[in-house]
């Protein structure tokens, strides 16, 4: 299976043991960096330029992805900070439970006004095209897709969050779970991610990378790759 990557331009140690997590999970696994990349790494590579904002970015990798005729139909995407921790069935899917109890519970919190309005745009959009039980894709873990599906999405609702738009038009369904996002800042926070020793996923910002880093990773991911210069 293609592991897939969009990826940002610069340094980028998130990614490094990223990688690292999937092949010591999937050795078989074909790892992929669409957008950006670091010096290190020496992997198949689609370059796409980061010149623009995060979300246009990200929208252009995701173009580039469906593009290409080396990457397989279906494929696993993944962020730069998403790391596995255990075995999985990589055709299943995750979601949070309702995406409506996720724009409630974020209205009136530290997080980002201009997310909190993605959230509810694309909650909107999917309740107009007759959908019910709007569920929350915009989870920090794994999701498989297939390059048809996903390039209609982004061709019809570019503007808008594609996790939640491809798996509740496709109708994905899937296993529910918190998501496991690991704030340092106590304030952005929200009480969702457990590591214990049933976690198959764990993802991690800048500040708290480095405390997984210090505490795990070190450790359980300290071989290279393969695709590391």
């Amino acid at each position: 299976m293609d592991f897939v990557y969009i990826c940002r331009s610069g340094d980028n140690e998130e990614l490094r043991y990223s990688i690292r997590s999937v092949m010591r999970v999937f050795p078989e696994a074909r790892i992929w960096v669409v957008g950006g990349k670091p010096n290190w790494y020496v992997g198949n590579y689609i370059g796409v330029a980061q010149d623009q904002d995060k979300y246009t970015n990200a929208l252009n990798n995701l173009k580039a992805i469906c593009e290409s005729t080396e990457i397989s139909e279906s494929f696993v995407l993944m962020n730069d900070d998403f790391f596995i921790l255990k075995s999985f069935n990589l055709k299943e899917s995750f979601h949070g439970g309702y995406l409506i109890n996720k724009i409630n519970r974020y209205t009136g919190t530290a997080r980002s006004s201009k997310y909190i309005t993605k959230l509810d745009t694309t909650y909107r959009s999917l309740a107009k095209e007759g959908i019910e039980d709007i569920l929350d894709y915009e989870l920090h873990v794994p999701m498989a897709m297939e390059k048809n599906k996903l390039n209609a999405i982004i061709a019809k609702y570019p503007t808008l969050l594609w996790r939640s738009m491809y798996g509740n038009i496709y109708n994905l369904k899937g296993t529910e779970i918190k998501d496991v996002k690991f704030y340092s800042n106590p304030l952005h926070n929200l009480k969702e991610s457990q590591i214990t020793e049933d976690s198959i996923f764990i993802s991690t910002q800048d500040e708290s990378f480095k405390d997984i880093y210090a505490a795990t990773f070190k450790y359980v991911l300290s071989e290279p790759s393969g695709l590391e210069a």
